[in-house]
Protein backbone atom coordinates (compact mmCIF):
# COMPACT_ATOMS: atom_id res chain seq x y z
CA UNK A 1 0.00 0.00 0.00
CA UNK A 2 3.01 2.52 0.89
CA UNK A 3 4.62 1.37 -2.45
CA UNK A 4 1.32 2.63 -4.22
CA UNK A 5 1.13 6.07 -2.48
CA UNK A 6 5.15 6.69 -2.66
CA UNK A 7 4.31 5.42 -6.88
CA UNK A 8 1.82 8.31 -7.39
CA UNK A 9 3.46 10.98 -5.29
CA UNK A 10 6.35 10.69 -7.30
CA UNK A 11 4.45 10.80 -10.73
CA UNK A 12 3.35 14.04 -9.98
CA UNK A 13 0.17 13.05 -11.20
CA UNK A 14 -1.46 15.38 -14.13
CA UNK A 15 1.39 17.60 -15.46
CA UNK A 16 0.84 18.97 -18.28
CA UNK A 17 2.39 15.67 -20.05
CA UNK A 18 0.31 12.64 -20.21
CA UNK A 19 1.07 9.86 -17.65
CA UNK A 20 -0.77 6.57 -17.70
CA UNK A 21 -1.41 4.77 -14.44
CA UNK A 22 -2.48 1.38 -14.53
CA UNK A 23 -2.84 -1.41 -11.64
CA UNK A 24 -3.30 -4.59 -12.16
CA UNK A 25 -3.73 -3.96 -15.82
CA UNK A 26 -7.43 -1.98 -15.41
CA UNK A 27 -7.50 1.33 -15.87
CA UNK A 28 -7.78 3.58 -11.96
CA UNK A 29 -10.32 6.11 -12.40
CA UNK A 30 -9.65 9.24 -9.73
CA UNK A 31 -12.96 7.64 -8.22
CA UNK A 32 -11.32 4.29 -7.41
CA UNK A 33 -7.96 5.30 -6.64
CA UNK A 34 -9.32 8.03 -3.76
CA UNK A 35 -10.27 5.69 -2.03
CA UNK A 36 -7.15 3.61 -1.93
CA UNK A 37 -4.21 6.01 -0.80
CA UNK A 38 -4.38 9.48 0.53
CA UNK A 39 -2.97 12.34 -1.40
CA UNK A 40 -4.09 15.05 -3.87
CA UNK A 41 -4.61 14.26 -7.64
CA UNK A 42 -4.06 17.51 -9.06
CA UNK A 43 -0.35 19.04 -8.63
CA UNK A 44 0.69 22.65 -8.11
CA UNK A 45 3.59 22.79 -10.64
CA UNK A 46 6.92 24.76 -8.94
CA UNK A 47 7.96 27.82 -11.11
CA UNK A 48 10.45 27.10 -13.44
CA UNK A 49 12.12 30.22 -12.52
CA UNK A 50 12.01 32.66 -8.75
CA UNK A 51 9.66 34.81 -8.21
CA UNK A 52 11.36 37.72 -8.82
CA UNK A 53 13.40 36.24 -11.97
CA UNK A 54 10.40 37.96 -14.34
CA UNK A 55 11.42 41.71 -13.28
CA UNK A 56 10.82 44.29 -14.06
CA UNK A 57 8.03 43.35 -16.28
CA UNK A 58 6.10 41.48 -13.82
CA UNK A 59 7.13 42.07 -10.07
CA UNK A 60 8.15 39.65 -7.54
CA UNK A 61 4.72 39.93 -5.64
CA UNK A 62 2.18 39.62 -8.21
CA UNK A 63 3.91 36.12 -9.06
CA UNK A 64 4.17 35.28 -5.95
CA UNK A 65 0.11 35.79 -5.42
CA UNK A 66 -0.63 34.39 -8.94
CA UNK A 67 1.03 31.29 -8.35
CA UNK A 68 0.67 30.69 -4.33
CA UNK A 69 -2.81 31.78 -4.51
CA UNK A 70 -4.70 32.16 -7.38
CA UNK A 71 -3.09 28.51 -9.63
CA UNK A 72 -3.18 27.05 -5.96
CA UNK A 73 -6.93 27.11 -5.41
CA UNK A 74 -7.86 25.36 -8.49
CA UNK A 75 -5.72 22.87 -7.83
CA UNK A 76 -7.31 23.19 -4.11
CA UNK A 77 -10.62 23.02 -5.66
CA UNK A 78 -10.14 19.90 -8.22
CA UNK A 79 -8.88 18.09 -5.21
CA UNK A 80 -12.01 18.87 -3.41
CA UNK A 81 -14.16 17.36 -5.59
CA UNK A 82 -14.10 13.48 -5.48
CA UNK A 83 -16.36 13.15 -8.34
CA UNK A 84 -14.77 14.16 -11.22
CA UNK A 85 -14.23 11.24 -13.30
CA UNK A 86 -11.16 11.58 -14.75
CA UNK A 87 -8.71 8.73 -15.98
CA UNK A 88 -5.41 9.09 -14.85
CA UNK A 89 -4.21 7.86 -17.98
CA UNK A 90 -4.97 10.89 -20.04
CA UNK A 91 -3.17 14.62 -19.14
CA UNK A 92 -4.91 17.41 -17.82
CA UNK A 93 -5.44 19.56 -21.17
CA UNK A 94 -7.46 16.07 -22.40
CA UNK A 95 -9.51 16.02 -20.17
CA UNK A 96 -10.11 19.69 -20.76
CA UNK A 97 -11.52 17.99 -23.99
CA UNK A 98 -13.96 15.77 -22.77
CA UNK A 99 -15.85 18.06 -20.87
CA UNK A 100 -19.62 17.66 -20.86
CA UNK A 101 -21.15 20.42 -19.35
CA UNK A 102 -23.82 18.99 -17.51
CA UNK A 103 -24.80 20.38 -14.05
CA UNK A 104 -23.46 22.69 -11.58
CA UNK A 105 -20.90 20.55 -10.75
CA UNK A 106 -19.54 19.90 -13.94
CA UNK A 107 -19.19 23.83 -14.44
CA UNK A 108 -16.96 24.12 -11.36
CA UNK A 109 -14.87 21.21 -12.48
CA UNK A 110 -14.55 23.12 -15.81
CA UNK A 111 -13.22 26.51 -14.32
CA UNK A 112 -10.91 24.95 -11.96
CA UNK A 113 -9.32 22.30 -15.05
CA UNK A 114 -9.54 25.38 -16.92
CA UNK A 115 -7.72 27.46 -14.29
CA UNK A 116 -4.83 24.72 -13.65
CA UNK A 117 -4.37 23.86 -17.19
CA UNK A 118 -4.09 27.65 -18.59
CA UNK A 119 -1.76 28.64 -15.77
CA UNK A 120 0.48 25.36 -16.18
CA UNK A 121 1.09 26.61 -19.64
CA UNK A 122 1.52 30.37 -18.88
CA UNK A 123 4.18 29.89 -16.64
CA UNK A 124 6.16 27.81 -19.26
CA UNK A 125 5.85 30.00 -21.95
CA UNK A 126 7.42 32.59 -19.62
CA UNK A 127 11.12 33.00 -19.17
CA UNK A 128 13.67 35.52 -17.44
CA UNK A 129 15.32 38.97 -19.55
CA UNK A 130 16.90 40.74 -17.16
CA UNK A 131 18.70 42.71 -19.49
CA UNK A 132 15.59 43.49 -21.54
CA UNK A 133 17.14 42.20 -24.54
CA UNK A 134 15.25 41.96 -28.14
CA UNK A 135 12.97 39.13 -27.91
CA UNK A 136 11.53 37.28 -30.75
CA UNK A 137 10.71 33.91 -32.62
CA UNK A 138 12.69 31.58 -33.37
CA UNK A 139 13.24 30.78 -37.30
CA UNK A 140 10.68 28.31 -38.10
CA UNK A 141 7.54 29.94 -35.70
CA UNK A 142 9.12 33.47 -36.70
CA UNK A 143 8.31 31.88 -40.66
CA UNK A 144 4.86 30.73 -39.79
CA UNK A 145 3.81 33.70 -38.11
CA UNK A 146 5.08 35.42 -41.42
CA UNK A 147 3.53 33.35 -43.66
CA UNK A 148 0.34 33.94 -41.75
CA UNK A 149 0.43 37.30 -40.55
CA UNK A 150 2.67 39.27 -42.97
CA UNK A 151 5.45 40.27 -40.26
CA UNK A 152 6.08 39.74 -36.82
CA UNK A 153 5.51 43.23 -36.07
CA UNK A 154 1.80 42.99 -37.80
CA UNK A 155 1.37 39.56 -35.68
CA UNK A 156 2.26 41.45 -32.28
CA UNK A 157 -0.33 44.77 -33.19
CA UNK A 158 -2.90 42.14 -33.94
CA UNK A 159 -2.37 39.63 -30.69
CA UNK A 160 -1.87 43.05 -28.53
CA UNK A 161 -5.20 44.41 -29.28
CA UNK A 162 -7.00 41.61 -29.35
CA UNK A 163 -6.28 40.42 -26.10
CA UNK A 164 -6.07 44.39 -25.16
CA UNK A 165 -9.78 44.38 -26.34
CA UNK A 166 -11.18 41.15 -24.46
CA UNK A 167 -13.70 42.30 -22.46
CA UNK A 168 -13.91 41.26 -18.50
CA UNK A 169 -11.42 38.31 -17.40
CA UNK A 170 -10.09 35.49 -19.57
CA UNK A 171 -6.96 34.25 -22.03
CA UNK A 172 -5.71 35.64 -25.21
CA UNK A 173 -4.17 32.62 -27.34
CA UNK A 174 -2.15 31.52 -30.74
CA UNK A 175 -3.41 28.26 -31.66
CA UNK A 176 -2.30 26.58 -34.30
CA UNK A 177 -5.79 24.66 -36.07
CA UNK A 178 -4.94 22.43 -38.69
CA UNK A 179 -1.64 24.10 -40.01
CA UNK A 180 -3.01 27.81 -39.81
CA UNK A 181 -2.13 30.25 -36.89
CA UNK A 182 -4.69 32.07 -35.30
CA UNK A 183 -5.52 34.50 -32.59
CA UNK A 184 -8.26 33.73 -30.21
CA UNK A 185 -9.60 34.73 -26.99
CA UNK A 186 -11.49 32.86 -24.12
CA UNK A 187 -13.61 34.14 -21.15
CA UNK A 188 -12.56 33.29 -17.68
CA UNK A 189 -10.79 29.99 -17.09
CA UNK A 190 -12.05 28.52 -20.65
CA UNK A 191 -9.21 27.43 -23.17
CA UNK A 192 -9.24 26.49 -26.84
CA UNK A 193 -8.75 22.67 -25.47
CA UNK A 194 -12.05 22.73 -24.48
CA UNK A 195 -14.93 21.62 -26.77
CA UNK A 196 -15.85 24.46 -28.86
CA UNK A 197 -19.62 24.84 -27.47
CA UNK A 198 -17.67 25.45 -24.44
CA UNK A 199 -14.82 28.06 -24.94
CA UNK A 200 -15.94 29.47 -28.41
CA UNK A 201 -12.95 27.55 -30.29
CA UNK A 202 -11.12 24.97 -30.20
CA UNK A 203 -7.87 23.00 -31.14
CA UNK A 204 -5.32 20.93 -29.38
CA UNK A 205 -2.14 23.19 -30.62
CA UNK A 206 -1.84 26.06 -28.22
CA UNK A 207 1.17 28.30 -28.44
CA UNK A 208 0.83 31.51 -26.74
CA UNK A 209 -1.06 31.85 -24.27
CA UNK A 210 -1.70 35.26 -22.54
CA UNK A 211 -3.66 35.57 -18.86
CA UNK A 212 -5.89 39.20 -18.88
CA UNK A 213 -7.35 38.64 -15.42
CA UNK A 214 -6.75 41.33 -13.73
CA UNK A 215 -5.01 39.32 -10.82
CA UNK A 216 -2.16 38.86 -13.53
CA UNK A 217 -0.63 42.53 -13.59
CA UNK A 218 -3.30 45.29 -11.05
CA UNK A 219 -0.60 45.43 -8.69
CA UNK A 220 1.78 47.01 -10.96
CA UNK A 221 -0.09 48.23 -14.19
CA UNK A 222 -3.80 48.89 -11.92
CA UNK A 223 -6.29 49.51 -15.01
CA UNK A 224 -3.36 49.80 -17.73
CA UNK A 225 -3.58 46.54 -19.40
CA UNK A 226 -2.18 47.35 -22.46
CA UNK A 227 0.91 48.30 -20.85
CA UNK A 228 1.16 44.94 -19.15
CA UNK A 229 1.48 43.20 -22.80
CA UNK A 230 3.27 45.59 -23.90
CA UNK A 231 5.52 44.51 -21.77
CA UNK A 232 5.18 40.72 -21.71
CA UNK A 233 6.62 40.72 -24.91
CA UNK A 234 9.77 41.50 -23.17
CA UNK A 235 9.44 38.04 -21.20
CA UNK A 236 7.57 35.49 -23.84
CA UNK A 237 9.60 31.87 -24.04
CA UNK A 238 10.00 31.83 -27.90
CA UNK A 239 12.05 28.47 -27.09
CA UNK A 240 8.96 26.44 -25.47
CA UNK A 241 6.33 28.29 -28.15
CA UNK A 242 8.70 27.11 -31.13
CA UNK A 243 8.76 23.58 -29.46
CA UNK A 244 4.71 23.64 -29.03
CA UNK A 245 4.46 24.66 -32.66
CA UNK A 246 7.29 21.96 -34.15
CA UNK A 247 4.94 19.33 -31.60
CA UNK A 248 1.79 20.45 -33.61
CA UNK A 249 3.50 19.73 -37.22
Amino acid sequence: MNDRRDFFKKLGILGLTSVVTKLNSQTISVENILDKISGNSFVLPQLPYAYNALEPFIDEETMRIHHLKHHKAYVDKLNSISSTKFNFEISDQAKCNELKLSNAESTIIKNNLGGHVNHSLFWELLKPNPKADINQPNAKLLDAITKQFGTYESFKKQFSETATKHFGSGWCWLINERGILKIVTTSNQDNPYMPKEISGCHSTSILLALDVWEHAYYLKYQNKRVDYITNWWNIVNWEKSEALYLNSL
